[in-house]
């Protein structure tokens, strides 16, 4: 018995005695050095990278960008390649395994997966780094330098930092405005339907397809989409024809027209129907690559006229207002401007003091009551949205006591004819409706909007103080 745990003692220590060469051989550090010793990540000018099926090169003038020279020419990422170089010239050498090997293929550095080499501004051409596998123990890969037999150990994450795709390093932005230098936005489609929007005294305003003040968070964010849409797939560089992307007749068009009076454009296609991609086919409509871009780049433009429209139901300065009256189901009554700032409430012939603050809030929001969307200009017709009896009507009088407009809003119960979608309660539901004597449009509202607006009188009026106690 006493043998035989002996015996187990003694294959432990064996175990635990091998691990620890292994571990000491694989990744205990010299002195900290560098595979290229003296190189700094900013006096880099090329990088090679040589792979069994490929061969990417990167350049840039000293102070200038990257760009990709080899297998196509084209802009680089920056970020992409700035990380490229800093990954080579910091790249720590850990250990040396062997310093004469007599068998590199242990170390799959007989046929090295990547060839690293780089040239500095001063013309210099460095070792190259050649890439072997990663080490059975540690976080470390094998490397060896052309100018030396000698097996080196790096940092595992090396091989993986080197293994690009010229897609990886390609700038995958198309657009290069700045959106403060836009004046005017284009978007056309295929059926000839045009939305020209342009930029007049710091507000947007709509050129076609009718003059019209347009909805400036609209324009920004679909300038936001445009100058942020990325390629997710580099398709084609120099397609001899576009006409099987759906670009030579593009579905939409979107053009940005900037203040020098230079033009770029993004054209759409058709849809990406390879298994595994969904993205729209675009290409910049002054350069002949086609991209791929994802799908919601194209939704995001390729909205009815109506959407870019400013949905402000009713314009009017607050400050010009004499007196609001109001019409609801509780009746009618009257918000009368008095000296001094104050508020009367007028109800049946009978006068209150007003709450300042909640009659000033009440024409804030009537100022800023916005539609969340423009259903129909012009109305058809009040009945379908019952406006023809709203439930909520209210006229703005001048100080000079002339009207300055009519707001009416409406409150309808529908019942669904389709079956409702998922977490959507059955039966009927309410639809709010607005319009205003401004324009002959019809918004549809919100139930928040709709309420904050339909109020009794008493909620107008102030609030009396307690009588103090004797």
């Amino acid at each position: 018995m006493r043998l035989r745990n002996t015996i187990i003692v003694l294959i432990l220590f064996a175990i635990v005695g091998g691990y620890a060469f292994i571990v000491g051989r694989y990744s205990a550090p010299e002195e900290s050095r560098k595979l290229l010793e003296g190189v700094k990540s900013a006096d880099i000018a090329k990088i090679e990278l040589k792979y069994p099926d490929r061969d990417i090169v990167l350049e840039r003038d000293k102070g200038g960008p990257w760009r990709l020279a080899k297998p196509i020419g084209a802009d680089a990422d920056q970020t992409q390649a700035n990380n490229l170089a800093t990954a080579i010239a910091d790249a720590q050498l850990n250990k040396t395994v062997d310093e004469k090997p007599t068998d590199l293929k242990a170390f799959e550095l007989d046929h090295p997966k990547t060839i690293v080499m780089v040239t500095t501004f001063d013309k210099k051409t460095w070792p190259s780094i050649e890439v072997g596998r990663a080490t059975p123990i540690g976080f470390n890969a094998y490397v060896k330098l052309s100018n030396s037999p000698a097996v080196l150990l790096t940092s595992s994450a090396f091989p993986s930092g080197m293994n690009k795709n010229v897609n990886d390093l390609r700038v995958r932005d198309l657009m290069s405005f700045k959106m403060d230098d836009v004046r005017k936005l284009i978007v056309t489609r295929d059926n000839g339907q045009t939305v020209e929007l342009e930029l007049n005294s710091d507000k947007w305003k709509m050129v076609k397809p009718s003059p019209y003040p347009a909805d400036g968070i609209q324009v920004r964010q679909a300038l936001s989409t445009i100058v942020n849409a990325k390629a997710s797939d580099f398709v084609a560089d120099a397609p001899a024809s576009v006409t099987q992307y759906g670009l030579e007749k593009p579905h939409l068009a979107a053009t940005v027209v900037l203040n020098n009076g230079e033009q770029q454009s993004l054209l759409f296609g058709f849809k990406q129907n390879e298994p595994g991609k969904s993205g729209i086919f675009v290409r910049r409509g002054e350069r002949a690559p086609v991209y791929a871009v994802p799908g919601y780049v194209m939704s995001a433009l390729d909205k009815p006229w109506l959407d870019y429209r400013d949905r402000s139901v009713f314009n009017f300065d607050p400050s010009a207002v004499g007196s609001v009256k109001v019409k609801n189901s509780n009746g009618e009554f009257t918000l009368k401007r008095g000296a001094n700032g104050k508020w009367e409430v007028i109800v049946a012939g009978k006068t209150s003091d007003g709450d300042i603050p909640v009659v000033e809030r009440m024409l804030s929001q009537l100022r800023n009551l916005k539609g969340s969307s423009i259903v129909a200009d012009p109305m058809p017709s009040a009945q379908p949205f019952g406006l023809e009896n709203p439930a909520l009507e209210i006229t703005l009088v001048g100080k000079d006591g002339k009207d300055l407009g009519i707001i009416k809003l409406s409150k309808m119960s529908v019942t669904p004819t389709q079956a409702p979608l998922p977490g959507e309660p059955p039966g009927p539901r309410n639809e709010y409706y607005a319009t205003s004597s401004a324009s002959k449009a019809v918004y549809a509202l919100s139930e928040f909007s709709f309420t904050q607006l339909n109020k009794p009188a008493p909620l107008y009026m102030a609030k009396s103080e307690p009588a103090a106690s004797k």
